[in-house]
């Protein structure tokens, strides 16, 4: 027989598993009328209800990892951004767990984190706080052709802030990506083979904070750059092709390739070494055009070299090398001006086109003018103020007993940065460094120089030396089978029969015609 006590313990069980049953019965209720309630309805239906404004609903956007077949490149920016968010809790010290890899042949410092599916991170943007959440789908395969099977993003928001998340938040994500892989990528350095472009890593790590250049000369090429990047709206208002061309020129030992290396480390970009001596035909300069990417710079470096035996135009008046007589001719100036700013230069965007001399008066002016090399750069000798820069760099001295000497010196003689930087690399003693660089300066004002193997030697004044003999052609036309040797004042002549010897009061001639004829010369 049950007693009192149990009775009123199962009614009491009774009583709160009714209790729950309704209560979730009405949350399960809630949620579909809040689904299904039209955005235009009375707001006093969703006060019976107890349902929260419509603007404080959670919205979410499903981002998937595969789009179909291919990978969605939204994903892979969200993936890039919640790394950078993981990174800062992890700084903050929020307590969390991570996944943490190393892409190849990337170093310590490039270590990313990564969520673990069911793990959420939050962000804040102006204001709004919203939620990434990464979930894993099932299927083991990690791809799919409906796009069913690898890991997805769930970013939750209050719906309020619908309209800001859509048109401003992701947005944001994926520029921000896109800086962040500018700025983390290595440059790569291309160079020509057969037709085709082979990439290495440009490891060269010069900057403009590190190159021996003017200050106001350095500064008006960064502002350069920098305006040239972000004018896309006025290229294509304009109708001009998104590029951009710079001549440097200078003495050798200037600095010209590293002011190149400064050029693609400050704007992420590519560099394109074209060799056009290697280049067979203009049709191939054109496909070697072709295959660059954007955002890259394309140098030729020596360019008077490799157009001083370039025609203006093939010899058949064509200047495409589309001819089969003009297949293995080389580039002509025609077809590298068709490059520089025909209509094959707006076959990509963003391109810088770099030309280098060490002579400017050898090349065609064709070439020179604006809109094709609209940036004329001048690498000159050291200035003083190139020479305390250098200073800095390598010693970390921006003062010295000697600098007013070597400026009064660099007044009067020239030296490439190169010869300096060589001494003041030659020791770690900065005081050392400085005194063979200011020796450097001073035997170049006195005459005295030093050869490759450091041995000094005085520059003489000499006479002209007697040129050694050697073979002259015979003038005239038809003389061809003629020829002449010079031996100690005495010159043979002979060709066609004819013998004549001059010497010292030596005055015969014969005649091959007319029995006169050398033994042993038969005619020529």
């Amino acid at each position: 027989m049950a007693s009192p006590a149990n009775g009123a313990l199962e009614r009491y069980k009774s009583v709160i598993t009714a209790a729950t049953s309704v209560v979730g019965a009405a949350m399960l209720l809630r949620r579909l009328v809040a689904d299904v309630l039209p955005a235009g309805a009375p707001p006093l239906v969703g006060a019976l209800l107890l349902l929260p404004p419509p603007g404080a609903r959670r919205h979410a956007v499903v981002i998937e990892e595969f789009d179909g077949a291919f990978y969605n490149r939204v994903f892979l920016a969200a993936r890039a951004y919640v790394s950078t968010l993981l990174a800062d809790a992890a700084r903050a010290g929020a307590p969390a767990v991570f996944k943490a890899s190393l892409p190849r042949g990337a170093g310590a410092e490039q270590i990313t984190l990564a969520m673990r599916p069911g793990t959420a991170v939050v962000d804040v943007f102006r204001g709004a706080e919203l939620k990434w959440r990464l979930s894993g789908h099932g299927g083991g395969g990690r791809r799919g052709a409906d796009g069913g099977s690898g890991e997805a993003f769930r970013l939750s928001f209050d719906g309020r802030h619908k309209d800001l998340v859509l048109s401003a938040y992701l947005p944001f994500v994926m520029a921000r990506v896109e800086a962040m892989a500018r700025e983390q990528r290595q440059a790569k350095l291309y160079s020509n083979e057969r037709g085709k472009w082979r990439p290495v890593r440009l490891r060269n790590a010069s900057t403009f904070a590190t190159l021996a250049m003017d200050a106001a000369l350095r500064q008006d090429v960064v502002d350069d750059l920098d305006r040239f990047l972000g004018r896309k709206e006025y290229y294509e208002r304009t109708g001009r092709a998104w590029k951009r061309g710079y001549l440097v020129h200078g003495p050798p030992g200037t600095g010209k390739s590293s002011l190149v290396a400064a050029i693609s480390n400050h704007l992420h970009f590519d560099v394109y070494d074209l060799d056009l001596g290697a280049v067979r035909s203009n049709t191939e300069l054109r496909k070697l055009l072709i295959r660059m990417k954007n955002r890259s710079i394309l140098l030729v470096e020596d360019v008077d070299c490799a157009l001083a035996a370039a025609p203006r135009r093939e010899a058949d008046g064509g200047s495409d090398g589309s001819s089969p007589a003009s297949k293995h001719r080389k580039v002509t100036l025609s077809g590298l001006l068709n490059m520089v700013d025909g209509l094959w230069s707006s076959s990509g965007h963003e391109r810088i086109l770099i030309f280098t001399t060490n002579h400017m008066d050898r090349l065609d002016p064709a070439l020179l003018r604006p809109g094709r090399m609209d940036k004329h750069i001048h690498m000159g000798y050291c200035g003083f103020g190139a020479f305390k820069e250098l200073a800095v760099t390598y010693h970390g001295v921006d003062d010295h007993p000697l600098f007013p000497e070597v400026e009064a010196l660099l007044r009067e003689v020239d030296a490439a940065p190169s010869e300096i930087a060589e001494k003041l690399l030659a020791t770690d003693d900065a005081d050392a460094a400085l005194e063979a660089a200011a020796k450097l300066l001073r035997d170049r004002e006195a005459g005295i120089e030093e050869d490759g193997g450091g041995y000094v030697k005085q520059k003489l004044h000499v006479g002209p030396r007697r040129p050694r003999p050697r073979p002259v052609p015979a003038p005239g036309r038809g003389a061809s089978a003629a020829r002449r040797v010079a031996f100690d004042e005495e010159m043979v002549l002979l060709g066609l029969g004819v013998a004549q010897r001059q010497g010292r009061g030596s005055g015969r001639r014969s005649r091959g015609g007319r029995g006169g004829r050398v033994p042993g010369r038969g005619r020529r």
